[in-house]
């Protein structure tokens, strides 16, 4: 705190910081982390730019019509209860800032759980 204070202004005890988000430029795509089982899948984002945080993960399997909405577990992990081995997977990840991208077919049919798969695109 001493140290802190010869570089800030103490007001009522209140020391005011001002701060601002400065958008992460990452090289390469976005990265799946898929650990679980059958019955209950986590994902892991990673290697996010942009806004660099994960608000929303959908999910859409190559057989099924509707995205599914993953629920946050803990941290950047997000699960779903849905049965999705054997499909092709697709995710849409959108950041903290409202913005979008989706990654078509990152996951093939034979993929496999404590893997990481690679999307090419990134925001």
């Amino acid at each position: 705190m001493p140290a802190f204070l010869q570089i800030a202004q103490e007001k009522a005890g209140i020391v005011p910081i001002s701060y601002r988000r400065v958008p992460c430029v990452k090289q390469g795509g976005l990265r799946y982390t898929i650990t679980g089982n059958k019955y209950f899948i986590l994902v892991m984002v990673a290697n996010v730019g942009g806004a660099g945080d994960v608000a929303g993960l959908m999910v859409k399997g190559n057989k099924r019509v509707k995205w599914t909405t993953l629920k946050r577990n803990w941290g950047q992990e997000w699960q779903t209860s849905e049965d999705l081995t054997g499909e092709s997977l697709t995710f849409r990840v959108m950041t903290g800032d409202h913005r979008k991208a989706t990654s078509w077919h990152v996951l093939p049919r034979d993929w496999q759980f404590d893997k990481t798969y690679q999307a090419t695109k990134n925001f």
